[in-house]
């Protein structure tokens, strides 16, 4: 059954990180998030929901620049129109431009949860391959901090309820050695320890001596160790490491994912809908990366309860995601001052309830 997309509307919010959970890395400093949230309204008057979770210096979109592609670009060629699936929409978009991801997720998104509401069914039951988890384990991103604020913010989660930590790594004048080691003797061999380095090492000589440097702290996986656009010496680097590599920056789209799998340069893969340019191409990517034996975890660029919400459908409905073994990034409640959304989503003991209305479950405030 089709549905008629009757207009699209945008609205830029800006989201306030909380004072203590500030995320510094090798990229850069984040203490807001200023993000664009899109609105699918249909014939009948049903509403769905998408969210931009842009940031210039990582992925070169902004919400002014998001707005205007949603507003410029695709809402003239899909409003008016009707549809018997997103990916219908999505389509038109990638033609209309070339890139745009978290631009092109929002509005996709948003089509998905209003497509899934005139089923009158939630996301999960459309696109399910297992029984979808109530709830996922969250792993929290601990930034690029002097020692003793490593341990502060390390033992904050920790006491939360989160089990694996994600260090950020490799920024300039920050002793990662030191910082692993102070949490390592704070909480003991308990917290499973990941760290992400933003493609921070430009050679595989900088990347194997930085890894090998902190593995006697037991760490679980290295993401995204060089930089997004070599994904040859991400490969390098992998063979030479006797830790798991996760990638993230490397892998934007399909053909990309096509790319890392020819150069069999990961052993996961990080995916989330605003990264992957849509909902509709992160869960074609995830059954892709399954397919040839890779597999997913769920990344963030640090999206609010709305963009979660279809971040948690994924992990919880497909086979793709072992979310109980490799955790993934659900950060709205632990990093933000307030909810997105007017029912937040539940973080109990480290874990996040995944929403269960239709759609994805979600209204923004």
């Amino acid at each position: 059954m089709g549905f008629r997309v009757q207009h699209i509307s945008t609205r830029i919010v800006t989201h306030p990180l909380r004072a203590d959970r500030i995320v510094v890395s090798h990229v850069g400093r984040h203490d807001e998030s200023r993000f664009l949230t899109v609105t699918v309204q249909a014939a009948d008057g049903q509403l769905g929901y998408g969210e931009a979770a842009v940031t210039a210096l990582w992925n070169g979109e902004s919400a002014e620049s998001a707005r205007w592609a949603v507003e410029e670009l695709f809402a003239p060629r899909i409003s008016g129109a009707t549809l018997d699936h997103p990916r219908e929409a999505l389509a038109v978009m990638d033609r209309a431009a070339f890139g745009l991801p978290f631009a092109k997720a929002a509005l996709d998104t948003a089509l998905w949860d209003l497509f899934a509401k005139t089923q009158g069914a939630s996301v999960s039951k459309l696109v399910r391959d297992r029984e979808p988890l109530p709830s996922l384990p969250t792993r929290a991103s601990v930034g690029c901090y002097p020692p003793d604020e490593t341990v502060r913010i390390a033992r904050d989660f920790w006491q939360a309820g989160i089990r694996t930590l994600k260090f950020k790594i490799g920024m300039a004048g920050i002793d990662d050695t030191a910082r692993l080691s102070a949490v390592r003797e704070a909480l003991g061999a308990a917290p499973v320890f990941t760290v992400d380095a933003n493609g921070a090492y430009q050679s595989m000589e900088d990347a194997v001596r930085a890894i090998e440097a902190l593995l006697p702290f037991n760490l679980a996986l290295v993401e995204q160790p060089v930089p997004r656009e070599r994904r040859k010496l991400m490969a390098e680097v992998r063979r030479r490491i006797p830790v798991p590599v996760l990638m993230d920056e490397g892998v934007f789209s399909p053909l990309e994912l096509a790319d890392a799998l020819d150069l069999d340069c990961f052993d996961f893969l990080s995916i989330y809908p605003g990264k992957n340019g849509g909902f509709t191409h992160a869960l074609d990517m995830a059954q892709t990366a399954q397919a040839a034996g890779k597999a997913c975890v769920i990344g963030c660029n640090l999206e609010t309860d709305l963009g979660q919400a279809a971040m948690a459908c994924l992990a919880a409905s497909l086979t793709a995601f072992p979310a109980e073994r490799l955790v993934g990034d659900f950060p709205a409640a632990i990093f933000y001052e307030r909810s997105s959304v007017k029912q937040p989503l539940e973080f109990r003991e480290g874990r996040v309830k995944v929403p269960d209305g239709l759609g994805f479950g979600v209204e923004p405030c």
